[in-house]
């Protein structure tokens, strides 16, 4: 297994969102993401993007059944 398959660096996980690299710096400032550090480089878990990935999606989906 590789660091890979558990995470993802900053700029992929801001794709996986649709969200800007400095929008994942504010998460992580706030706490939103319990990152790991290797050297200079910035992981983000994938199950913590696959969280905020689904928890958006409900949310999205609340909007249009209350229309």
């Amino acid at each position: 297994m590789q660091i890979a398959d558990f995470f993802h660096t900053e700029n992929q996980a801001a794709k996986q969102l649709n969200v800007n690299r400095i929008t994942i710096w504010r998460w992580i400032k706030t706490g939103k993401f319990d990152i790991q550090r290797v050297g200079r480089e910035v992981l983000v878990p994938k199950w913590e993007v696959e969280m905020i990935k689904t928890r958006h999606r409900k949310r999205k989906q609340q909007l249009r059944t209350e229309e």
